[in-house]
């Protein structure tokens, strides 16, 4: 039973070898080139396309050919026509006449009198209310313009005064001008007659520049102001 077995393993150590020599000998054949195991595959044909033919992107311009310009044929002289003959005229136009213009209107003045002041009048009520009566005005020029330093003599109920214009400053305040005057005659309004009349400021005697005004006070308070414009004329 041994040498079976002794056998077989003799066998299979003969089989072994035979198959290494075998398998030493296949790679010396792949190493030296003599067996190729991966062949390079066989190259697929690619497919030529066919070659583009470019094509011009401009058209080429034809020549040109110059045409001949046509022959000038030279203009002989302007032909002379004479202009229309002057008609005389029998009736000669005279030039327009000039017209001048308007004459201006002076603006009116206040009406000149005998003496170098007018005077103009008006009742009132008193700005210091129903508790005060008298007289006041101011002196001034044909514009408006303030004539200060003019006596004024003023009498009557009791009164006899002489105040001039512009001499308070208080007054030339409250009545708006600096040539104001103001003459108080009593504390509440009363029936009365008042007098009035502007001096000359210049002359030594001042002598009287204005009629003598007569005022009657009707005695009420709308109307317990007499206020009086002097208005110088010339």
């Amino acid at each position: 039973m041994s040498n079976d077995r002794g056998q077989l393993l003799n066998i299979l150590t003969i089989v072994v070898l035979v198959a290494t020599l075998c398998l030493v000998g296949f790679y010396s054949l792949v190493a030296f080139g003599v067996y190729d195991v991966f062949p390079p595959p066989t190259p697929i044909e690619v497919a030529q396309l066919p070659t583009a033919t470019p094509t011009p992107e401009t058209t080429p311009i034809p020549t040109w050919t110059p045409t001949p310009s046509p022959t000038a044929t030279p203009a002989g002289p302007p032909t002379d026509t004479p202009g229309p003959t002057p008609t005389p005229s029998s009736t000669p136009t005279l030039p327009p006449t000039a017209t001048f213009p308007p004459t201006a209107t002076p603006t009116p003045r206040a009406t000149r009198s005998a003496w170098p002041f007018t005077s103009d009048v008006t009742l009132r009520g008193s700005q210091y209310g129903c508790s005060w009566t008298g007289t006041a005005g101011h002196v001034q020029d044909l514009d408006g313009n303030p004539l200060s330093g003019y006596p004024v003599h003023i009498w009557g109920a009791g009164i006899d005064e002489v105040v001039v214009a512009g001499a308070d400053s208080r007054l030339n305040t409250i009545y708006g001008s600096e040539a104001a005057w103001e003459q108080f005659f009593g504390p509440n309004p009363k029936v009365m007659e008042i007098h009035v009349q502007l001096h000359d400021a210049f002359s030594a005697d001042h002598p009287p520049v204005s009629d003598e005004i007569v005022i009657d006070m009707p005695g009420t308070c709308g109307q317990a102001l007499a206020y009086i414009v002097f208005t110088q004329n010339h």
